[in-house]
């Protein structure tokens, strides 16, 4: 079992991010989760090597974010980056988001335990 290197709670998000490398942007990337040091982001057709400087570029809360980071895992779901300085701002304001929204309606399996038949 590998031992976790994550500092921080990982908080699950849906939001959609351009990875830049080498001054290109990439389209599709979707964050799934994110801590105060790291974003995880599935990514399709893209496969950046371990230590590869990125950047992270999204537009959330009205305002743009650029946020510098290095490829420190990959695999055939996506890449986990390392933000090169830790972004409480951010983590802050989604975790706030998420706290913000109703909680989500859980459906059961079968209708008729809706209906209690």
């Amino acid at each position: 079992m590998r031992k976790e290197k994550r500092v921080g709670a990982r908080q699950t998000i849906d939001l959609p991010v351009y990875i830049r490398y080498r001054k290109r942007r990439f389209l599709g990337a979707q964050a799934r989760n994110i801590t105060i040091g790291g974003m995880f982001l599935e990514v399709q057709s893209l496969t950046l090597p371990i230590g590869t400087p990125v950047e992270l570029e999204f537009r959330e809360f009205g305002r743009g974010w650029l946020i510098p980071g290095i490829v420190i895992r990959g695999d055939s779901h996506g890449i986990g980056v390392q933000f090169r300085d830790p972004q409480p701002d951010l983590l802050r304001e989604l975790t706030q988001l998420r706290s913000d929204m109703p909680p989500p309606v859980v459906a059961a399996g079968n209708a008729d335990v809706l209906l209690n038949r």
